[in-house]
């Protein structure tokens, strides 16, 4: 689940450039494998690559394991969760809901799924909810979002949550991407055709597309064939992704494969089978990309499309290239954002650019700076130490893993230090003034820890972590 900002950033760094085809087959497989002997050296990436081009495999190959207890290899064959890229299939299902004249884009949301309290909330269309332009924000970032969704088990479940959700702004009036809206149109999508959503992607998209390997899951599962994610940002043990709670409902929730992510985007470049070519040019132009085409024929002279999905331990991305009917999909069960450096790099290969070494994990970096320059420097320096890096605090999932790996360590002033910054940087995130408190806690200082867990019962009243704490602290 990424923010419009790393996903226009990704989208014209992977795609937007004149790709030149000057090179063979075997040029472009040395040089893939190279990238991914980099990857597997450094430990930074493991799944599965596909390129295809004018419908020919160009190169295929899958590294790292899918289950590192099992010590079961990545293949072809496995199935990744796809994250956020969920979201083309549920935009297409809309689109095609349209084209029979099921609902209107330009219909009201409340009209088929009444309930929402902010008053603004009566202004939002389906077609805002499509464009991320309709004010919802991401029901996951909300302030009790870990407790709450130890009762979510549905989609509908989910809606209610959701609609008691204030706007972040007036609908139509911003571009703010949306995990919430696509979430409301899952909702929408269970209400027009009377079945569950899984059933719903299987009808109309995977058994039309011979998508044998693809499927939808709502919660994060061990199943057989799949991938199980896992977080490697920290030195030490890889840990799995099974502890998170991580909703599918429209906004993610898919897993697949290379191969049938493949049949999906051969869909959407070649044929009719989905959408006709004016539903298709809606996918491509999307407020969220840079680029936005006049119509299909243009689309099918110039168009690119590239769209990223990540969560924990799940990172993928599917690219197209109409011009030159070119294709590429990465997905991997490690750190989110780990399948994009891979994309980024395949790009470079097809350009006939220099290939960069890929980077260290932007968590392993802020160990190493703690460890190396010590507490103090990264309190008073993070901002340019981390930009001379190349790290950019886009979310807080980076700090935490460090944090609780420093936490597990017992390194009290390096626990502080992160966490100080954490606060700084996302002073919201209750787990992150919790954990101070433990850190504080570590050192024995007893009124800067009661000062923590009381900021976080603050940020959300009743929070059994920080009562208990308290409660000790009495």
């Amino acid at each position: 689940m990424l923010t419009n900002k790393i996903i226009t950033s990704i989208v014209t760094a992977i795609l937007y450039s004149t790709i030149a085809f000057s090179q063979n087959t075997n040029d472009i497989g040395q040089k893939m494998d190279a990238i991914l002997k980099d990857a597997a050296a450094k430990d930074v990436f493991a799944g599965s690559v596909l390129l295809m081009k004018d419908d020919q495999l160009l190169y295929e190959k899958s590294v790292g394991l899918a289950d590192e207890e099992k010590k079961i290899a990545n293949t072809p064959d496995t199935k990744y969760p796809i994250g956020s890229i969920t979201k083309l299939f549920t935009k297409t299902i809309i689109l095609q809901l349209a084209a029979e004249n099921k609902i209107k884009l330009a219909d009201k949301i409340i009209n088929y799924l009444p309930g929402f309290t902010d008053p603004a909330s009566t202004q939002i269309t389906i077609e805002q909810l499509t464009e991320h332009t309709s004010g919802l924000g991401d029901y996951a970032s909300s302030g009790n979002w870990d407790e709450m969704s130890e009762s979510i088990h549905s989609i509908s479940e989910l809606l209610a949550v959701i609609q008691k959700s204030k706007l972040l702004f007036t609908p139509g009036t911003k571009v703010e991407y949306s995990n919430s809206g696509y979430a409301v149109l899952a909702a929408l999508i269970e209400k027009i055709t009377g079945n569950l959503l899984d059933d719903v992607y299987k009808e109309r998209i995977f058994v039309q597309l011979n998508m044998n390997n693809s499927g939808f899951s709502n919660i994060n599962k061990a199943e057989p064939g799949k991938a199980v994610g896992y977080l490697t940002n920290f030195l030490g043990p890889k840990r799995n992704n099974l502890f998170f709670k991580m909703m599918g409902a429209g906004d993610g929730g898919i897993y697949s494969t290379t191969h049938d992510l493949w049949q999906f985007a051969h869909s959407i470049m070649s044929d009719n089978k989905l959408l006709s070519d004016d539903n298709k040019l809606k996918l491509f132009n999307s407020p969220l990309f840079p680029v936005h085409y006049d119509n299909w024929n243009e689309c099918k002279a110039k168009g690119r499309l590239s769209v990223v999905g990540g969560a924990p331990g799940v990172s993928a991305v599917l690219g197209m290239n109409l011009e030159k009917n070119y294709c590429f999909v990465v997905l991997s069960n490690y750190d989110e954002r780990s399948a994009e450096p891979i994309a980024q790099r395949i790009a470079a290969v097809m350009n006939d650019k220099p290939v960069l070494p890929l980077p260290l994990p932007p968590a392993r970096i802020i160990y190493s700076l703690l460890k190396e320059k010590g507490s103090q420097n990264f309190i008073d320096n993070y901002k340019s130490e981390l930009n001379n890096a190349g790290v950019m605090l886009e979310d807080d999932m980076i700090l935490l893993s460090v944090g609780q790996i420093l936490l597990e360590e017992k390194n009290a002033d390096a626990a502080i230090a992160l966490y100080t910054v954490y606060t700084k940087e996302f002073p919201n995130i209750i787990i992150a003034w919790n954990d101070m408190g433990d850190a504080y806690l570590l050192k024995g200082d007893k009124a800067n820890a009661k000062k923590c867990f009381e900021q976080a019962l603050k940020l959300r009243p009743g929070n059994q972590r920080a009562q208990r704490a308290l409660k000790e602290l009495q």
